[in-house]
Parts: structure tokens; sequence; C-alpha cells
């Protein structure tokens, strides 16, 4: 069945099962009223059990139900509620559940506020990427900006704050806003504990693993806007640098011991016909320049097939062409054009540090992560 928090009685007045709501209240309206859905005003059940908050159930297989965009749990349930009844306490128009007939799309919370709409989804069940583009895409034609709030994964709720390194699936990935090239955000919630856990600053390792600020907000003291967290100190920008480096070292040994591809390895075989160890590589090859998240590689990887590749057709660093560049990322997967662009900013670093050969020695050797995480983080 699915489930709503939003009826309209038979008297034709709205209801919102709101916590002040007794249950024995609702019991008693349960016997003497009647619901209707108020987008399809067919008939609708009030459950009242002793576990699940109380909700109102449309019958199972309802042509309603297709507007919903996933099954209505106990903490989606809860957590809408209570979203809805924090945007209550400011100064902004709030709508729970409201219909949009233009795309027929149902967002959980609809937020007006200086003459424009601000649909809300809470998404705790995991669906297909594709739908969560297909309802954005809907909202963005309609003249709105979603804001897509995604459960907070069971595994970071008892992380403590700080700098960390966070490991995310795929489908939490997708829920990463990028504001601007330096400013990536994850926004989480927790129903049960009422926390907002935030995933800030967050500077790609490899995969879906990210370093980052980990932030816990409690629910009295969030505002809307959403607050935005503060960027990192220099201190935590240390903290980065060192656990960068830290993971950096540990991937150039995991592929010699952990190694079972061989020379078939495109790193290894890169290291073999330089004539490298992994361990020798120098400092300014695995370096976290802006736009390293499009490669899913780790950036040593991605970054030595790069010096690599030049070396074999000849190409010097300061002049690379735009060719040169969409022909060696042609063997990589992922976002083509964000990999050009992580490219030529790794290309414009060797440059701006006068670097033209593998050989090359350069004082750019302690503190070259920290450098760059510096500039990305700090120059603002």
């Amino acid at each position: 069945m699915s489930a709503i928090l939003t009826a309209c009685s038979d008297e034709g007045k709205m209801i919102i099962l709101s916590p002040e709501l007794e249950r024995h209240e609702l019991r008693r309206w349960r016997q003497t009223r009647t619901f209707y859905c108020p987008q399809c005003k067919g008939p609708v059940q009030l459950k009242v059990g002793d576990i699940v908050i109380p909700h109102f159930a449309h019958r199972k297989d309802t042509a309603c139900s297709r507007s919903f965009s996933e099954g209505e749990s106990q903490r989606h349930l809860n957590g809408k509620r209570l979203l809805y009844q924090f945007l209550l306490t400011g100064k902004q128009e709030v709508e729970l559940e409201p219909m949009l007939d233009r795309i027929s799309q149902r967002p959980d919370l609809l937020v007006k506020t200086g003459g424009k709409s601000y649909p809300i989804e809470f998404q705790c069940s995991t669906i297909p990427i594709s739908l969560l583009e297909e309802r954005t895409e809907g909202y963005r034609k309609a003249g709105m900006d979603p804001i897509w709030i995604l459960h907070t994964p069971a595994k970071f709720t008892t992380l403590p704050e700080g700098v960390g390194m966070f490991q995310f699936s795929k489908f939490q990935e997708w829920f990463i806003v990028r504001r601007s090239p330096n400013d990536h955000l994850l926004l989480t919630f927790n129903p049960h504990n009422q926390t907002f856990h935030y995933f800030s600053s967050l500077l790609h390792v490899a995969g879906q693993r990210y370093i980052g600020m980990h932030r816990i907000l409690p629910l009295q003291f969030q505002f809307f806007p959403f607050a935005r967290p503060k960027s990192p100190t220099e201190t935590e920008v240390r903290q980065y640098a060192n656990l960068y480096e830290t993971l950096r070292q540990k991937e150039l040994q995991n592929r010699i011991v952990l190694n079972r591809k061989g020379i078939k390895d495109s790193f290894l075989r890169s290291c073999y016909e330089m004539k490298m160890l992994p361990t020798q590589l120098p400092p300014w090859i695995g370096v976290p320049v802006q736009g390293n998240s499009a490669f899913r590689e780790p950036d040593v990887e991605w970054q030595f097939r790069l010096v690599h590749f030049l070396k074999r057709n000849e190409i010097p660093y300061w002049d690379v062409a735009p060719y040169s560049i969409e022909r060696f990322v042609r063997s990589f997967s992922g976002d083509y054009k964000g990999r050009v662009m992580a490219c030529e900013y790794y290309i414009n670093f060797l440059s701006r540090y006068g670097i033209d050969s593998i050989t090359q020695k350069t004082d750019l050797v302690e503190n070259v992560v920290l450098q760059v995480i510096s500039e990305r983080f700090l120059a603002k």
C-alpha cells in the first residue's frame, strides 16, 4: 500500500497527522470518520498501530500510488514528518506531500520562499539512479531545483566528527552536491537521533572513497536554507594531507603485493616500460588536482599513465595538444569530459612547477600534497 501523512476528511478539511494527535483520538476517528486522498479523491485507510507512526494508506495498486517515489517505511514517514515540523518553525511556506500537477510528481515537501519553490525529497530506500535523475529533471523542467536529503547510512551514524576517510556506495555518491569545483557535500538526515550528518569538503581518493569532514548538526539547530559547513582549517588540511599520503603509499605497496594481473596491469606495465618501481615514483605523481574525481582510478595511477603516454609519444609536458589528452582518456571509463579537464589541471600543475621530465630533480618533495590541498580548500 502507498502511505501518506495528509488526507481530506469527509467534512472537506485537510488532516495532517502531526505528533500532537494522540493515538486514542486517531483510533476514534478511524471508527467515526472517512478520509480521502487529496489528489486522487479515492478513500484511504487511517492506520494507527503501536509501532509504525500513524498514516493514511491507499489500497494496493491504486493509480495514485504511482505518484510516490518509493514505498513508505517507518523511517521515511517519521523523517518527512520531522522535516515538515522543523520547516514550519521558519518564515517560509511549507506543504507536505503536495501534488505538482504540471509534472505529475509529489515531493515529500515543498518549500516556498523568496518567490521560489524548492521540492525536498527525503530518500531512504535504494532505487535505480535513473529514477532519481528522472525526478530531478522533472522538477528542473518546472523551474525548481530539488533538494535531496539522504537517510544517514547506518555505518556512519556512530562515526566521530572530524577528518576521515569515507567509502560511499554508487547510490550514496549520487547525492553528493557539487556547488563549486572544491565544494562537494553530502547532506544526510537521521530521524531516529534527529540529527543531520554532513560529509563536506570531499576530496576524491579512488573509486567511491573520499577524504572529508564529518559534522553533526542536531535538528533543533538547523535552519532553511540548510546550513553549509565551513571549509577545513589549516590544521584539518594537514590531516587531509597526511591521510591522503598514507593512502597513496598503501596503494603503491598493494599494487605490488596484491597484483594478480602481472604485466597486464596497465599501471605496472607503465612502471615496467618506464623502468621504475611503483615505490620510486616522484612525489609529484599522485596529487589530488582539481577534477580528479572524474577518474575512478587512484591519482597516482592515472597521472603516471599520463606521464608514460606523453613520453611514449615524445610529447613535452609544456606542449600537450587537446587531441593528445583526448586520445589518452579514451582508455578509461567514466566521465569523459571530466577526465579531460582533470588531465588539463594536472598538466598545468606540472607546468606551474617547471616539471618537464620524470627524472627531474625538484624541490617539490615533502609538501606537494599539502600545497595542492591547501590551494583547493584554503584559497577562499
